[in-house]
């Protein structure tokens, strides 16, 4: 592992490493050593957690290299689109609420993978609640695994 160098999975936010700070999260240079855990996936420049605000559409553009948490909520049915821009191993959380007209459905691009044990959810039916689902990248593949889903948060 590099010095200077930040893991995605545990940013230890540390005076001298934060680069600027906002409402949508602080930037980590590499001038901070925080100790990394054995066995983390290691980026440069990694940003510590920001709420990304989709905007709701048709087809749901999405962009990984923006942050890891994204959130839409959905005023008809929708496709959520592939993330552009994705890093193999990276996780990523939608939360999706249903708009006060619903119930809405999300289909998913083909950029997104289930499995058996896994299919692929139906959205919570009620108006105003939020479902979260979670994704892997998988490089090799090409696919976004989904990895979690738990629904209804009021």
């Amino acid at each position: 592992m590099t010095t200077g160098q930040l893991s995605r999975r545990k940013i230890v936010m540390a005076a001298a490493g934060v680069a600027g700070a906002g409402a949508t999260g602080a930037v980590l240079t590499g001038t901070a050593t925080p100790a990394l855990a054995a066995g983390s996936t290691v980026e440069s420049g990694a940003l510590a957690p920001a709420v990304v605000h989709l905007s709701d559409a048709a087809t749901i553009a999405v962009d990984a290299s923006l942050g890891n948490d994204f959130r839409v909520t959905i005023a008809g049915n929708r496709t959520m689109g592939a993330p552009a821009n994705p890093e193999n191993g990276q996780q990523i959380i939608f939360q999706v609420t249903q708009g006060s007209a619903g119930p809405f459905t999300l289909a998913w691009d083909s950029g997104y993978e289930f499995s058996a044990a896994l299919q692929q959810p139906a959205l919570s039916t009620v108006a105003g609640q939020t479902d979260l689902l979670g994704f892997v990248y998988n490089g090799p593949r090409g696919t976004w695994l989904l990895a979690a889903f738990v629904n209804g948060f009021d």
